[in-house]
């Protein structure tokens, strides 16, 4: 596990927010009500869309710049913005599905302001203790050992949680 601060332009983020508030009323949504059981539980209400194939293409040089990918790896990035409302939340969960042996995971943030009273802080065990990050705008999450993670309900003070969600697997 690890983060990095300042993961992309800033600009990039900016568009990515605006097309989450031009397409709201479009018919690119899904919501979270569709994961399995154990992952969707009680909580509020996620909104996801996939982004553009030009953002994956941006997201990918910054994976590759910060080294998180190398220059000769292969893979198919799944990128999804997602929108978190109020009471939502992920319980604790692995991302490593039964057939991958190996998959990753990354969450970049976006909000430029974020109170830490307002939740949605990301979770994750390791030896077993939990630690904590909290959204910081441009700042991602890279989880490359599939640690057991969660995040923590948003408060019913809170704005919408943006997020960027990464996914990948080396393809060998």
């Amino acid at each position: 596990m690890f983060v990095l601060e300042n993961f992309i332009n800033p600009e990039f983020i900016d568009n990515v927010l605006k097309e989450n508030q031009e397409l709201i009323y479009e018919d690119v949504w899904k919501s979270n009500l569709g994961w399995q059981y154990d992952i969707v539980s009680s909580t509020g209400l996620v909104l996801i869309r996939s982004l553009s194939n030009l953002q994956k293409e941006q997201l990918l040089l910054a994976l590759r710049n910060a080294r998180i990918i190398s220059p000769d790896d292969q893979i198919e990035l799944d990128a999804l913005a997602y929108v978190w409302h109020k009471l939502s939340y992920i319980p604790w969960h692995s991302d490593k599905e039964y057939n991958d042996e190996v998959r990753y995971a990354a969450t970049l943030y976006l909000n430029r302001q974020w109170n830490d009273d307002w939740g949605g802080l990301f979770l994750y065990k390791k030896d077993k203790k939990i630690f904590a990050e909290a959204p910081a705008f441009n700042k991602l999450v890279f989880n490359d050992n599939n640690y057991e993670h969660a995040t923590s309900i948003l408060s019913t003070q809170a704005p919408c949680r943006y997020t960027i969600q990464l996914f990948w697997k080396l393809n060998l």
